[in-house]
């Protein structure tokens, strides 16, 4: 998601973080010294997704997983449901917020998180079996937003004779390529690639990719011209409706700053529909992810202790910033992790059956040319 990233390399001690955060330490400085508020832009006062002006301001949260300074708000349409980052930020501000995040300072916290999900992944794939024959699959699958290559490395054990690439713009999909986790890396921009893409692909897949653009409909427009008749698209994003939205702010799946829009189920539907991109099966239950309790647990310990060292950070470091983060992460914030965890994993079967998940998966088919796109 960002073009400005830290080097590929990930830390493997904590004299590499603290090499890092020294060399990045110039450019947050210099880019907080020029001033925050031109990462955005204008607040809207209608819905994006309806064009509604009845809308109603959720909250305001900070920047609790790195500690970037900024305020990102959420607004929700009492109109059509959609929630959306209200004002949003702009290119840049988005390439300052990504920046070593899942690159550079980042990447071997969010690599640690990412790899142990393989039945996630493997149900993720799963979601296709019914619509080929015993021992088939699709041909040649694309991952849209692929990361670090974990879900097409997992994905291929469901589908052994599948050909997977992968699209990001960080360093992790070249890397998956060299584990041989994925063919072929797309390392750009999705709408840079159009007409290299169209036709190759008989699934393309967008895991937690569409709350992350500046307007999702273009995106769907986009995907339908890439697609062949026949071919299928899988998404996955976070759900709005879910009632883990009571944790407000510290709910993960707002997931501030980096999530710009989240439509409610009828919306996607409605979008795809219109676009003959014909939905054929829809998942609450199984896509739901039980860590809203954790995470949330986890989030005021981050916004009140984070490394004193980052580079981002306007306090100066002192030995009590140092103690507090120590004091914190061993002794005060475990007991309320550990009693999150199980509150997950108890709440867990319980959201699943009354189909409150905190995600949803969509899997739609291409029917036919798009009515939206005529005489454009």
């Amino acid at each position: 998601m960002c073009d400005t990233c830290a080097p590929p390399a990930p830390p493997t001690s904590q004299a590499d973080y603290e090499a890092m955060f020294d060399a990045a330490r110039p450019y947050y400085q210099a880019e907080i010294a020029k001033g925050i508020d031109r990462f955005w832009y204008p607040r809207r006062h209608d819905c994006p997704w309806c064009a509604s002006k009845d809308l109603k301001r959720m909250f305001a949260a900070r920047d609790t997983t790195q500690g970037k300074p900024g305020r990102f708000e959420l607004n929700r349409c009492r109109t059509c449901g959609h929630v959306f980052q209200n004002p949003m930020l702009n290119p840049d501000g988005l390439n300052f917020y990504y920046k070593d995040f899942y690159d550079g300072i980042g990447r071997a916290t969010m690599e640690a998180v990412f790899d142990p999900r393989t039945e996630i992944y493997q149900s993720r794939a799963k979601m296709l079996s019914p619509f080929f024959g015993p021992g088939e699959g699709p041909r040649n699958w694309l991952d849209i937003g692929a990361g670090y290559g974990h879900f097409c490395r997992d994905a291929a054990t469901v589908f052994p004779g599948t050909t997977f690439h992968g699209l990001d713009q960080g360093q992790g999909v070249l890397d998956a390529v060299e584990k041989g986790w994925i063919s072929h890396a797309h390392h750009s921009w999705f709408p840079d690639l159009e007409a290299e893409l169209t036709g190759r692909y008989d699934v393309i897949s967008m895991f937690h990719y569409l709350e992350h653009v500046m307007d999702i409909r273009t995106e769907l427009d986009l995907t339908h011209r890439v697609m062949p008749d026949g071919g299928y698209l899988l998404i996955e994003v976070p759900n709005p409706e879910s009632i883990l939205r009571v944790l407000g702010r510290w709910w993960i799946q707002w997931f501030q700053p980096q999530h710009l829009h989240m439509p409610p189920l009828g919306n996607l539907l409605a979008a795809l529909t219109e676009r003959n991109l014909k939905p054929v099966a829809v998942q609450l239950a199984e896509a739901h992810i039980p860590v809203d309790l954790i995470c949330a647990a986890g989030a005021p310990f981050m916004a009140y202790a984070p490394h004193p060292g980052a580079p981002w950070l306007t306090q100066p470091r002192t030995k009590w910033r140092e103690k507090r983060h120590e004091l914190v992460w061993t002794k005060v914030s475990p007991p309320f992790l550990k009693f999150a965890y199980r509150a997950d994993n108890w709440l867990d079967p319980i959201i699943r059956r009354t189909g409150q998940a905190n995600l949803y998966r969509v899997l739609c088919r291409k029917e036919g040319p798009n009515p939206l796109a005529r005489g454009v």
